[in-house]
């Protein structure tokens, strides 16, 4: 919660200097006519598992909770963005996110984590937004992103050698919103940007062991924050 609150404290003054100050001279004031335009994207992403249990996990007696918690991730990708009219921008970001996968099987006060091997997931994606921002005022303007993300596990193919109590897909897909922070220069436009993500497949495979016979559904939820240059 601290960090939540620091988060947006950071935004709110980003937004209280850009926009209530006096008319100041324009940085590069025809970017915004570009019918397309490019930049690259870094971020930092914290994601974890929304757990439904099944029916089983109520009848059995070998474990008392199924937890999963935030695994931090980082983020690199393109930006390819292309203007509709004014306010409106259609945004494809192929990106790799590199993170973790884990859940945690506790039994007298005793946790079990599984996978045990190296849980690492490289995913590509293809998330392809609408942005709809704000007039520009002085040098900034706000805007708000919606739409979805397409995920491949490029490192499914090695796992696939691997004994593992738990399988996960190799694809998934989401949907997506967030808002940031158009700041222009004289020569690129940077941008701090929040998004969360809410995974819409369900990606455990079973395989009707011990462990993936307690869970019903598990989906991926996110929280990504980056900085882009345009």
């Amino acid at each position: 919660m601290k960090y939540k609150i620091q988060l947006f404290l950071c935004f709110f003054f980003i937004i209280k200097i850009m926009f209530s100050q006096k008319e100041i001279p324009l940085n590069n004031p025809i970017y915004d006519n570009q019918s397309y335009h490019f930049g690259f994207t870094l971020g930092l992403s914290q994601n974890k598992f929304q757990i439904n249990y099944s029916k089983l996990f109520v009848e059995q007696t070998n474990f008392e909770q199924i937890l999963s918690q935030y695994q931090s991730g980082f983020n690199v990708g393109i930006i390819i963005d292309l203007r509709l009219n004014q306010n409106y921008n259609l945004r494809i970001t192929p990106s790799f996110n590199f993170s973790d996968q884990k859940l945690y099987y506790t039994s007298d006060n005793i946790v079990t984590t599984i996978p045990k091997t190296n849980s690492g997931v490289s995913n590509f994606e293809i998330p392809i937004y609408f942005k709809y921002r704000s007039d520009r005022i002085n040098n900034g303007r706000t805007y708000i992103l919606c739409g979805t993300n397409y995920m491949v596990d490029m490192s499914g193919l090695e796992k696939l050698t691997q004994t593992t109590n738990l399988k996960f897909s190799k694809t998934n897909y989401s949907l997506d919103i967030g808002f940031g922070i158009d700041i222009y220069f004289t020569y690129f436009k940077f941008s701090p940007e929040i998004k969360y993500s809410y995974g819409m497949k369900n990606i455990l495979e079973k395989q009707n062991n011990q462990y993936d016979e307690l869970i019903e559904t598990l989906s991926t939820r996110s929280i990504l924050i980056s900085l882009t240059f345009e």
